[in-house]
């Protein structure tokens, strides 16, 4: 499995899908497994920006927590990637016993160093929101249920948003205003991540 090298305070957008392009949520309930493992294992060492769940893989948006707040149980940062390939093995666990299967579920994906940047931040929350409809899975993003789209439209304060950016005005107007812009195509929204990943590695 990939390994997760992640340091105190910094963003990170994680990519992962399946192997071999096989689905990592066959059914409605996994997609409600998944967010349970979440809130689990990486949402005590992270504050989630924006998710996105699709058939065949997924987006995580997320900033790891100062040391000063996590450090009374993650000292170590090797820890804090343990964190997420523990998350991972075990939905991987649940996946391959529900569905009678053995082996890996994961491909190799990616893990990137994101700055905090609030533009950047927002074009990349934008993007993971319109992956279902980018890519072809529904007409309109809006109604796909196992995204934070939704958290940001409505100002859900129960999701798993964090409530720092998902109550501030200025962040979540502009974040609104960037999903508005339905004339992009998966290869416009790429080349920006691109480029956004290229500045700060």
């Amino acid at each position: 499995m990939l390994g997760y090298r992640l340091s105190f305070g910094n963003c990170y957008h994680l990519y992962q899908c399946g192997d071999h392009r096989q689905a990592l949520f066959r059914e409605d309930c996994d997609y409600q497994e998944f967010l349970d493992l979440y809130r689990k294992y990486l949402h005590p060492i992270a504050d989630l920006y924006a998710y996105c769940l699709l058939p065949t893989h997924f987006h995580l948006l997320f900033r790891v927590k100062a040391k000063k707040k996590i450090e009374y149980v993650y000292h170590d940062e090797e820890m804090l990637g343990w964190q997420v390939r523990t998350f991972l093995a075990v939905y991987t666990r649940a996946v391959n016993h529900s569905s009678q299967r053995k082996g890996c579920l994961f491909c190799e994906g990616a893990v990137r160093k994101i700055p905090p940047a609030g533009e950047l931040i927002c074009k990349l929350v934008a993007y993971i929101h319109q992956n279902p409809q980018l890519y072809g899975v529904v007409t309109d993003f809006r109604y796909w249920p196992y995204s934070s789209c939704f958290a940001y439209l409505r100002q859900d304060r129960r999701s798993l948003i964090s409530k720092d950016l998902l109550l501030n005005p200025e962040y979540r107007a502009k974040v609104l205003a960037l999903q508005k812009n339905n004339g992009m195509t998966a290869r416009d929204w790429e080349n920006d991540v691109r480029i956004i990943r290229a500045g700060y590695r």
